[in-house]
């Protein structure tokens, strides 16, 4: 009798303590252009680790399926993203990916990218205007993936690929400068565009 209700007891503390973790944390599943979906058609899942407590900032933790960590950093809003402080990213590797800054869903500060070898990317600070709502990006330093750095505290030659698009062009203290040339690989369509001190002047 005695052994009876002490596996009763058991039951229901961890049914409680189930319970209470489960309300401190919340798991969602995120689609390949992170989405909310379900759990058959998910590319990544996210933990909100504090989501029941009233918070000015909540924890969240995106990991792959392979479960190694994709992201962590904090949200003002524990039901949509706004990103606030450091946000550190990884490869399915497990090898990080970039350091950023976020003020209030914008980047601030310094921001550092690495290859997927470790070797580093490049290096850039973000000015943000609350003024106006506005960022000014700056890019200090750039290495290739052969490790041949070409911008060298805000100057030299940058090539940035997003997707199928590529641009590139010179970097005149931290900004774009001059006659810059996008190609769409997708496509095999190419543009240029003018620069100075930052500022599109003509395409």
């Amino acid at each position: 009798m005695k052994r009876n209700i002490f596996i009763f007891l058991l039951l229901i503390i961890s049914v409680h303590l189930s319970a209470q973790i489960n309300m401190v944390s919340k798991k969602i599943f995120l689609d390949s252009l992170n989405q909310e979906c379900t759990p058959e058609n998910y590319s990544y899942t996210r933990i909100i680790t504090n989501y029941s407590q009233k918070s000015v900032r909540y924890v969240i933790t995106d990991f792959y399926k392979n479960g190694r960590k994709k992201m962590t950093g904090a949200t003002l809003d524990k039901d949509i993203l706004k990103k606030d402080g450091e946000f550190i990213c990884y490869y399915k590797n497990g090898a990080k990916e970039s350091v950023v800054n976020y003020s209030q869903d914008h980047k601030e500060g310094k921001e550092i990218n690495w290859y997927e070898n470790q070797s580093k990317k490049f290096e850039k600070q973000h000015i943000w205007n609350p003024k106006t709502k506005s960022v000014q990006t700056l890019i200090l330093n750039f290495w290739t993936k052969e490790g041949e750095q070409t911008v060298i505290d805000g100057n030299g030659e940058y090539e940035e690929t997003e997707g199928f698009i590529t641009q590139k062009g010179e970097i005149k203290n931290g900004l774009k400068q001059g006659i810059w040339q996008k190609n769409n690989s997708s496509t095999n369509f190419s543009t240029t565009a003018n620069y100075d001190k930052g500022i599109l002047m003509s395409k």
